[in-house]
């Protein structure tokens, strides 16, 4: 009881110098909580614009994005499959849906990549394709252009153009 007492007495004692200590300490756990969330903002923020970036820079690289030259006579090259990374053993399908490509392997030192293209529903034929080499399949819509522009250790950058068979015959 005595050991209560004792306590008792200081607390009362220094009570100003308690309540000092714990005004203190509430305002130091509120300014680190205030900058947590101040620098998770900021840090959302640039997040948002590196990725709002990467989207213009992407649009933009698919703007230029140019395949094989067309050599004169030639119709115009319409791009189906915007330039985008696919991974080793996934697909990406063209936007009218005439071809389909599989990543089945990658070589980074010698920037090629192992290409399995469906053309129009039949089987598959596997193509290696190199970096700045583009590979032809003729297919009933036309001449598709594979290129690749980039191969990393997991993946190919690989797009699409076609010169529809319309733009062929005129």
């Amino acid at each position: 009881m005595q050991d209560w007492l004792a306590f008792a007495r200081a607390a009362r004692d220094y009570f100003p110098f308690i309540l000092l200590g714990l005004l203190a300490l509430v305002l130091l756990v509120a300014w680190v909580v205030f900058e947590a969330f101040r620098a998770a903002s900021s840090s959302r923020g640039e997040v948002t614009r590196l990725r709002r970036k990467l989207d213009q820079l992407e649009a933009e690289r698919a703007y230029s994005y140019r395949a094989a030259p067309a050599m004169a006579g030639d119709g115009p090259h319409e791009l189906v499959l915007t330039p985008r990374w696919v991974s080793r053993g996934a697909a990406a399908t063209t936007s009218d849906g005439g071809c389909l490509l599989i990543v089945d392997a990658v070589a980074p030192g010698r920037r090629t990549a192992t290409l399995t293209v469906r053309v129009d529903g039949w089987p598959g034929e596997r193509h290696d394709v190199r970096a700045g080499h583009p590979c032809e399949i003729t297919g009933n819509l036309g001449t598709y252009t594979v290129e690749i522009d980039g191969v990393n250790s997991m993946a190919a950058r690989v797009g699409v153009t076609l010169r529809s068979r319309h733009a062929q015959a005129g």
